[in-house]
């Protein structure tokens, strides 16, 4: 296959290459398609290089760096090559820029072409030599402001030549004069002088050990985006410099080794002393760089391009006193290569047309094995990879627009699952934390900073004590006149009214209890519909969360709290209002209560919290009533306490008790009975009965009840999370995953794989 036909082929092939790359890669960076980022890589760092070999087939270019540190005789050598001496080499720095040199076919087609920097590209460079400290280059810069900004003026420029002398000043102005140079970006030369070949470039770059950045990135380009390299070589062994020819070499071509496509010159050879110094150098040349790139011998040619020039007749006036004269020359190439034969001394001794050889010889038949060598291994590595991620993708995702759409679902359903089951246990330690807050002290143990729930419900329950205390108050004392006279026949009947009143009266007392005991079914509503709120805010303002906790409505659930509360209220506090309330003092009446009730109101005693020793028996209190508070006598008897107690709480009637005399009247003798009895009962209420009918306990376990309800209907939040996913909840979006977030079917990915697959069967 000649390089024409393989120009085609392997333009054809790679595109074919890198469209199933472009294809492979669009499937990659899809984070749902799971591609291993290592094959992704792979794609990406593979495509460079077969797109900068794409791009030269496309060109029909064949590319050849000419590269070397300063003064190593780069432009000496493409003189020599093009038998003019037309590239500037003198002894400073004589190439500011790249020159690019193109082989064309006929005369018709010479030009040199010069573009010239933008004034931003002209900004990046002062910048850079400020960077590199570059005080000369950037003093030459400030000294010649105005023919460098002529020349950005001016733009770009071509200009057509028949002779390559013809160009000679033009090129050395803009290539190599630093009045104009440093605002050149790039010089292009095309000639019929470079080879026989079509496409073949070569490209004159900066010395590597220039000091600036640009050199260095220039080179580094040119040597990844190039199909041979000639490094021209002065010295004996690598340069630091140099060796970062072969890194940025293997950089850009990691298909083909440096081996395959480097030949070295050692130039300069007409300056070496004596045959053995020569022969030490080629030797000591060839061994380094066999030992740090592989590569053969005969790719390592020795001589001197400027001895080409000279004794060849092509010198100019600066070559020929740089080199010498021709005599001087031919000497001395005699002596060190032995050579005697002035025609073959100034072919072989210079080394000029043997490197042309061997670089037209690699044109002609090496470069297609090596394009091939190349271009296959790209190829083999972008389709081997891309089919491995077709083949991994292909197993999880279907190529089937139907098909996709129902596995796209399903997959999403399994990981909304997947994530709802993680979800659901923070819920769950959300809540306990929460339902920590609400019970964690208890009534016994609270201080000015632990108003919890549970405090506030027995904070509650003593205000609405006092409260219905008070109304039940004013209500019986209201009554009092009507039911005084009417158990007046004429005089009054002490006995006969304190019975109907107090018969009136615990008919008031029923309905206080009955009221208490729905006011705290309010309140324990309240604190149970404050628990079902947090809950529903765990599931984003579900609706559904109410419903399943609280059965049918708000005022059922309270219609059951008042029920049980009522049941627990009047288990205790109803035998305190029989024994208190029911009979009078001393009554026979009131001592059955008494008997009847046994064990009942002995309960009572067990969870009194009070300080008033009177109150700590109620069967004793019951018996003695307010004598037990008021008495000395009685107090002392029957407590063993001596002086009378302070006045409870709630005293309606303000009446000086004289605890030797009789009461003024046996009005105010019931009146201050039934007032002491009401204000005991009060305190039973206030400091026993919430106690012993477990209003705490009963709080708690209403308040775990709806817990443990919320906790065993996992399945059903389930079920209102996937709802509420569905319906795009805008508070469980904001909590879920990105690629959850959607509705639609993603199905991005299984045509990103249809794509591929197509790409690959072509």
């Amino acid at each position: 296959m000649d390089w024409k036909t393989a120009s085609s082929y392997y333009e054809a092939r790679l595109s074919e290459a890198l469209n199933v790359q472009r294809y492979a890669v669009n499937l990659a960076n899809l984070p749902q398609a799971e591609v291993p980022s290592q094959l992704k890589g792979l794609l990406l760092q593979e495509a460079e290089p077969a797109r900068r070999q794409l791009e030269r087939l496309k060109k029909r270019e064949f590319r050849i760096a000419v590269v070397g540190l300063e003064k190593a005789g780069k432009s000496t050598f493409i003189n020599a090559w093009l038998e003019c001496d037309l590239l500037p080499a003198k002894g400073g720095r004589c190439t500011f820029t790249t020159t690019q040199i193109y082989s064309v076919e006929n005369d018709t087609e010479q030009k040199l072409e010069v573009q010239a920097k933008s004034e931003e590209q002209f900004i990046n460079l002062l910048n850079e030599l400020e960077t590199a400290k570059a005080q000369e280059d950037i003093k030459t810069i400030r000294e010649n402001e105005i023919t460098l900004q002529q020349v950005r003026k001016e733009g770009n420029r071509t200009f057509p030549f028949t002779r390559l002398d013809d160009i000679r000043e033009s090129l050395k102005k803009y290539v190599a004069d630093e009045k104009y140079a440093h605002a050149v970006l790039e010089a292009r030369l095309y000639t019929n002088k470079l080879a026989q070949a079509e496409g073949i470039v070569f490209y004159d770059v900066p010395g590597l050990d220039s000091g600036l950045a640009k050199h260095v990135d220039e080179a580094k380009e040119m040597l990844s985006d190039c199909d041979a390299v000639i490094l021209v070589q002065r010295f004996t062994s690598l340069r630091e410099k140099e060796l970062e020819i072969i890194k940025f070499t293997e950089i850009g071509d990691k298909n083909i080794t440096v081996a395959d496509k480097l030949f070295v010159f050692l130039s300069r050879i007409d300056s070496l002393a004596t045959p053995e110094a020569l022969k030490t150098h080629i030797e000591e040349a060839s061994q380094d760089w066999f030992k740090r790139a592989k590569l053969p011998q005969e790719r390592i040619i020795y001589g001197s391009a400027g001895a080409y020039l000279v004794l060849n007749g092509l010198a100019g006036e600066q070559t020929r006193l740089e080199i010498g004269d021709t005599s001087n020359i031919q000497a001395q190439l005699k002596r060190l290569t032995g050579i005697i034969d002035e025609e073959t001394l100034n072919k072989k001794g210079t080394g000029i047309p043997e490197i042309k050889e061997k670089i037209f010889n690699y044109i002609n038949t090496e470069r297609v094995f090596i394009l091939k060598k190349r271009c296959e291994a790209s190829i083999n590595t972008i389709l081997a990879t891309s089919e491995e991620i077709y083949n991994l993708v292909s197993k999880r995702y279907p190529e089937n627009p139907e098909e996709a759409k129902r596995f796209e679902e399903d997959r999403r359903r399994v990981l909304f699952s997947e994530w709802w089951n993680h979800r659901w246990e923070e819920k769950k330690a959300d809540l306990q934390k929460f339902y920590d807050s609400v019970t964690n002290n208890s009534f016994e143990n609270l201080t000015t900073n632990s108003a919890t729930s549970l405090a506030k419900f027995k904070e509650r329950y003593l205000q609405i004590v006092a409260s219905e205390i008070k109304k039940l108050k004013e209500e019986v004392f209201r009554k009092k006149d009507i039911i005084f006279a009417a158990n007046s026949f004429p005089q009054f009947d002490r006995m006969k009214a304190n019975f109907a009143w107090r018969e009136d009266l615990y008919g008031d007392i029923s309905k206080l209890l009955s009221s208490i005991a729905r006011q705290l079914a309010l309140e324990l509503k309240d604190e149970a519909l404050k628990l079902v709120e947090y809950m529903t805010t765990l599931l984003w303002g579900s609706k559904q969360v109410k419903e399943r906790l609280i059965d049918k409505s708000e005022e059922y659930f309270l219609s059951k709290l008042e029920n049980s509360l009522s049941v627990l209220f009047l288990r205790f506090a109803r035998p305190v209002a029989e024994v208190l309330i029911r009979a009078p003092l001393n009554s026979d009446a009131r001592d059955k209560i008494a008997k009847s009730l046994g064990v009942d109101i002995e309960i009572v005693d067990n969870y009194y919290t009070g300080e008033e020793a009177a109150f700590q028996i109620l069967k004793r209190y019951a018996k003695y009533g307010y004598k037990l508070l008021y008495n000395p006598n009685t107090r002392q008897q029957v407590l063993g306490i001596t002086g009378i107690a302070a006045p409870i709480i709630n005293v309606a009637t303000q009446i000086a008790i004289d605890v030797s005399s009789e009461f003024q009247s046996p009005q105010d003798d019931v009146i201050f009975e039934v007032e002491n009895d009401i204000n005991a009962f009060e305190e039973y209420l206030r400091a026993a009965i919430f106690e012993a009918a477990g209003f705490e306990s009963y709080c708690i376990q209403e308040l775990k009840g709806l817990i443990d309800s919320f906790r065993e209907k996992q399945g059903t939040w389930a079920g209102v999370a996937l709802n509420e996913w569905l319906q795009e909840n805008p508070l469980l979006l904001a909590e879920i995953p990105p690629e959850l977030r959607s509705q639609e079917s993603n199905l991005e990915v299984s045509d990103r794989l249809r794509q591929l697959s197509t790409a690959l069967k072509k």
